[in-house]
């Protein structure tokens, strides 16, 4: 019912008889990929008259109103596709034609207007050669040099938009070396002479009629030649190298204070003036995170570094940096950095909804909902040290509606600076270095199988690397690393009678759910790439315990746990007009060497500790499973068996695909409504043991030429409620391709009818 009625849009009483635009579509034609038409097609859209924009708002899916939708008139037509055909050249469309249709429909007294544009772009000009003419040598010298880092390159496509952008790249080479007052007005591009006049707006039309014959005579591989040039300055001073002069430094300054009240107290810190009030913050601290030298070369990422720098430490709320012209016997620039603070403590109390993607006792994949306290100082010790004081006490949702207790609290120490036994000279390449350690004690009660108190202490380093080429001290490529040196963890399980006789039913219980020691080093790295529509973002995380000290014997078979687990994440977005697509691709494998002493007989572990296994099912994962209730592999030692088919399962590698095309529905008071198709495709796999012949269950293990049979496949779709902070999702998927019953058709399609599907409750997306 709400399908249909969304079909029926309703439209004002007061434009009965009148005619008025009721649609306009816009057909792109060629041989242009699909992805490149879509978007063609969107930038198109935007380029229509504003009286051929149809406006439809609807209500919770049923009726569809039109606001003011505007009257015909055929003059807006010539209009959009002057604007269209300007939007084609733009981007390098010199062969492209335009054609319109319209028809008149009398629907209820109304006459509504159908409009469709057939756009056939043509073929794309590309860039054939690029070069510099620029009449200053120091200039000219500074464009060839790096001229490896330009983004325009022989046969990529021309567009307005790239040129403009190597524009922006070339001034901001020449202001990292010196030229502060160089303008955009100073460098243009100038493309060969068939383009360059059809581009002239004032052309005479009996000329362009030539040119354009011109330049079809190139029909099959149309090129242009781009070469950027200098314009003679109007101010000879915007050719001028200017060097840094005297730095003023406010450390301390309230908003709309005077700065020439002669009361505050002066000294002179690494030739940095500072002009001060109070002693909240080290001077020498302030001095050191200053990029500005006086009698160096102004360059202008050391301008924004500056910035930067004192915007992320976090005891300011503002940052100003003024740069005033002085002429000596050089040009100079005189600084005046402007600081104003924030609080300096601020306590915090919130309810969360959260998910976790990797450890089970600290962040294992489940939908738990907390409540937060939290204590922040942005300044301990006068050296914008920040200190967190956190306290955590959270609920697990499962099948028993309170499957979980965990209880925490913590305390994070983050030092702005890398503290090393060694100097790091790597300023062009490190950004936002940050020293952590980290205390953390923590309880989990997982009823009715184990209570289990644990801690953990890490000393480690955070930042972000990427080489500074843009206007702003943001890299063209950031990765955002972790590396903690020292991770100390330990985890003491108490079991009830519930856990032990699982444990003579499931061998991998008995080596996941023991006391545990770990005492790794991890190391994880981000990035993020970005397209017009599209976003890109990598994750990578390494961590080994007790590859140094499991030498010592003592250990090895006590308590500590040794392996090496790596796991990586692949999350990609396409945006399109009204809907989108998300993709996500996960892997994950533990690689255990470790030894156990069990009452004089030593045996192998075979086994990641329960707390850093992995698992599958949930709202964030496989969704058609219950939490952790997917796996390992087709080993049917907790399904179909009643008696198991409800306990949580471990992994030592985890493989999963997911994809989802989102759209939007409707809008109900504020709140935007939308759904998605999903498909959820993975597995777990571990090493078990057949506990009457002690033999290796070999469906448990990962094995290739198994993957086809193993792989578990879920569909479904989801109603999802967006309050701009946050999200509800209420999702309902099916077992397509259940693994459990691999002999039975494969596994697909089991016993599968309208009533069997899974319900998720989710906060926020599932990726």
């Amino acid at each position: 019912m709400m399908l249909v009625s969304s079909c029926i849009p309703s439209v004002n009483k007061a434009y009965k008889g009148k005619t008025f635009v009721y649609q306009t579509n816009i057909n792109i034609k060629g041989k242009l990929p699909g992805y490149k038409k879509r978007e063609l097609s969107e930038k198109l859209l935007n380029q229509l008259d504003d009286s051929l924009k149809v406006r439809v708002l609807s209500w919770a899916g049923l009726v569809k109103t039109y606001v003011r939708p505007p009257l015909f008139d055929t003059t807006n037509i010539g209009r959009s596709r002057v604007f269209m055909n300007a939007l084609l050249r733009s981007n390098g469309y010199f062969q492209s034609s335009i054609t319109d249709t319209f028809n008149i429909k009398p629907v209820n007294g109304k006459n509504r207007v159908y409009i469709t544009f057939n756009v056939d772009p043509g073929i794309q000009l590309k860039i054939d050669s690029i070069g510099f003419a620029l009449t200053t040598p120091e200039l000219q010298e500074l464009a060839l040099e790096h001229r490896n880092r330009s983004d325009l390159k022989k046969n990529s496509p021309y567009t307005i938009e790239s040129v403009s952008n190597e524009v922006d790249r070339l001034l901001t080479s020449f202001r990292d070396n010196g030229y502060y007052k160089i303008t955009r007005e100073s460098i243009y591009a100038e493309v060969d002479t068939v383009v360059a006049a059809l581009i002239d707006p004032t052309l005479d039309p009996f000329e362009q009629i030539r040119l354009l014959d011109s330049l079809r005579r190139k029909r099959d591989n149309p090129t242009i030649n781009v070469v950027f040039k200098q314009r003679e300055p109007k101010d000879s001073t915007h050719l001028m190298k200017y060097y840094m002069g005297n730095v003023s430094v406010y450390p301390d300054i309230y908003l709309l204070e005077d700065t020439t009240d002669q009361k505050r107290d002066t000294t002179t810190i690494d030739h940095f003036k500072f002009y001060y009030n109070s002693r909240k913050f080290k001077l020498p601290f302030i001095a050191k995170n200053i990029s500005l030298d006086p009698g160096a070369l102004y360059r202008q990422r050391r301008y924004y570094r500056t910035i930067n720098t004192f915007n992320q430490l976090g005891p300011w709320q503002n940052v100003d940096l003024e740069l005033h012209e002085r002429y000596d016997s050089v040009p100079l620039l005189d600084a005046t950095l402007k600081l104003y603070p924030a609080k300096k403590q601020s306590i915090t109390v919130d309810v969360e909804a959260s998910r976790n993607v990797s450890d089970f006792l600290s962040n294992g994949r489940f939908f738990g909902i907390g409540l937060n306290f939290r204590l922040l100082d942005r300044n301990a010790f006068r050296e914008a040290i920040q200190t967190s004081t956190n306290a955590r006490f959270g609920i697990e949702l499962g099948t028993n509606l309170v499957q979980t207790l965990q209880a925490s609290f913590s305390h994070n120490i983050y030092f702005p600076k890398f503290i090393l036994p060694w100097k790091l000279n790597q300023e062009e390449r490190v950004l936002s270095p940050r020293t952590v350690l980290s205390l953390e004690a923590g309880y989990t009660n997982r009823r009715e199988f184990f209570q289990v108190p644990s801690m953990k202490a890490s000393w480690g380093y955070e930042w972000i690397s990427g080489r500074i080429r843009g206007s702003s001290e943001t890299p063209r490529r950031r990765i955002n690393w972790q590396y903690i040196p020292l991770n100390f963890e330990y985890t003491s399980v108490r079991k009830t009678d519930s856990l032990k006789k699982l444990e003579q039913q499931i061998s991998a219980y008995r080596f996941a759910f023991n006391d545990g020691m770990i005492i790794s080093q991890v190391l994880s790295a981000s990035t993020t790439m970005q397209k017009p529509n599209r976003l890109t973002l990598l994750r990578a995380r390494v961590e080994e315990s007790g590859a140094i000290f499991g030498t010592i014997k003592k250990l090895e078979l006590g308590d500590l746990r040794r392996f090496v687990k790596i796991d990586a994440e692949v999350k990609h977005y396409i945006d399109f007009a009204r809907s989108s697509l998300a993709l996500r691709a996960y892997g994950g494998i533990g690689i255990i060497y470790g030894k156990t002493d069990t009452g004089g007989v030593i045996i192998p572990e075979y086994n990641l500790p329960f707390f850093k296994a992995f698992s599958a099912g949930g709202p964030y994962s496989m969704r058609a499973w219950q939490i952790r209730r997917l796996g390992p592999g087709t080993a049917t030692l907790y399904e179909p068996r009643s008696d198991t088919a409800g306990i949580d399962r471990f992994g030592n590698m985890q493989l999963e695909f997911n994809a989802e095309y989102r759209f939007n529905l409707t809008t109900i008071a504020g709140i935007k409504v939308a759904s998605a198709l999903f498909v959820d495709m993975g597995n777990i796999w571990s090493t078990e043991f057949n506990q009457d012949t002690k033999q290796k269950i070999p469906e448990a293990s990962f094995r290739i030429d198994r993957l086809y049979k193993d792989i578990a496949v879920a569909g479904g779709t989801s109603l999802r409620f967006d309050f701009d902070f946050f999200l509800i999702r209420l999702d309902w998927a099916y077992k397509l391709k259940n693994p459990v019953f691999a002999n039975e058709n494969a596994g697909w399609f089991h016993k599968l009818d309208i009533g069997s599907g899974q319900f998720q409750l989710g906060i926020g997306y599932p990726f």
